[in-house]
């Protein structure tokens, strides 16, 4: 996988799972078991995300939030 799929499956993944997030180490830890689920290693997702995946995730949220006025409860 390119960091450009990477990238595509992230956003992907944030767009469809955003609502749903009760903290962002929770999210973390959901995103993380999908992308293993999708054979991505940790290690490159932990790159493609600045290596903090959480923080990656809540501006990813406040982002599309920000954006749609759909902010989760806790981010």
């Amino acid at each position: 996988m390119t960091g450009e799929d990477l990238d595509e499956w992230l956003d992907s993944w944030v767009e469809e799972h955003y609502q749903s997030w009760d903290a962002p180490d929770q999210a973390a830890q959901a995103c993380l078991s999908a992308a293993m689920k999708a054979g991505i290693a940790e290690r490159d997702l932990n790159a493609a995300t600045g290596g903090d995946l959480a923080a990656y995730l809540e501006e990813e949220a406040a982002a599309i939030a920000e954006a749609s006025s759909e902010a989760p409860s806790d981010f």
